[in-house]
């Protein structure tokens, strides 16, 4: 390859551990996350502890890469977020070395105008008919790996590489909202993105995490995009404002006891032009304020597709994965 540098193997010990933008100050070192086994379901999280994880201060453009380019990761780190400005139809490349077997992912906070292409030596491992903002994968050998963030529009980018301590197939990741009231847990299975779909959701969500398995995607499936999303609203008057359906689309499916907080389980179903739109939304009105969860899946219509070619993504293992994070909720 043209772009090939030198190589430095570094090798990743079991390790513990996040968002922002590309012109800001350095950010603080945020305390560790210690990760769950990969065959554990995530545990709530303790508000009284002050070690969760908050969204971290932007990191500065050029930091933490140096030679070249070359991602380190910081001390005891097992991700680091990057980024710079991109004029429309440029690129920047970015390189790093990591073992056989270990899983990696990638994504970019600003999603669209920007798409990631990852490669080995031997070429690329994303797929050149799929332009994505992420990928996620395991490694397939020892050797350096090339990222590179292409822009299809003029703009800065964050760019967000996580790799898993060797035999780790998840790492995780805590949320705090800005009152320090609601704390989540999400796996790497997720990323933070800044912009999101258009939905039945009552407000403007303050945490957006874009699904990136890849094995639920196209071409193997008819899903084009997954998110999960959190808001709060607190305007809302009543409790009854905050439960009942917001939109013509919206049906109440019942009652849900999530933690010992109840919330009243929605959804919403709608198609055109092929797509589908369906939205599993949780409501609850406490201290005040509704919280809201959304639960997005964007796909094609499969009777759309060539018998054979593709088939219906897995639904029910996907909501599991959404309601898994629902399943770390605090709240105090």
């Amino acid at each position: 390859m043209q772009w090939k540098y030198a190589l430095t193997v570094l090798v990743f010990t079991t390790l513990s551990c996040y968002f922002g933008g590309c012109t800001q100050p350095e950010p603080e070192v945020a305390p560790p996350i210690e990760p769950l086994p990969a065959t554990d379901t995530p545990a709530p999280i303790p508000l009284a502890s002050p070690e969760v994880l908050e969204e971290p201060s932007p990191p500065t453009a050029d930091s933490p890469v140096t030679d070249e380019n070359r991602i380190q990761f910081p001390s005891n780190g097992t991700w680091v977020e990057i980024g710079t400005h991109l004029e429309k139809g440029s690129s920047k490349q970015y390189v790093l070395s990591a073992m056989k077997g270990q899983m990696m992912s990638v994504s970019v906070k600003q999603s669209w105008p920007f798409i990631v292409e990852v490669a080995d030596e031997m070429g690329l491992l994303t797929n050149p008919n799929y332009e994505r903002p992420f990928w996620r994968g395991a490694l397939p050998d020892t050797q350096d790996y090339f990222i590179t963030v292409k822009a299809q529009a003029t703009g800065d980018f964050t760019l967000r590489v996580a790799i898993n301590p060797p035999g780790q197939t998840y790492q995780y990741f805590d949320y705090l909202d800005s009152k320090r009231s609601l704390a989540l847990r999400y796996s790497d299975e997720f990323a933070p993105i800044s912009e999101f779909p258009v939905g039945a959701y009552q407000g403007v969500p303050s945490l957006a995490l874009m699904f990136i398995n890849l094995d639920f995607y196209s071409p193997k499936t008819n899903l084009g995009e997954a998110y999960f999303l959190f808001g709060e609203m607190e305007d809302a008057q009543t409790a009854d404002a905050c439960s009942q359906p917001t939109d013509r689309i919206e049906t109440i499916k019942g009652q849900k006891t999530i933690n010992n907080f109840d919330f009243t389980h929605i959804e919403t179903g709608d198609a055109g032009a092929g797509n589908i739109y369906d939205q599993v939304i949780y409501r609850t009105f406490y201290n005040s304020v509704c919280y809201e969860m959304v639960f997005f899946m964007h796909s094609g219509n499969i009777g759309n597709y060539t018998p054979g070619t593709v088939e219906e993504f897995d639904r029910a293992t996907l909501l599991q994965k959404f309601e898994a994070i629902l399943s770390t909720l605090t709240m105090q």
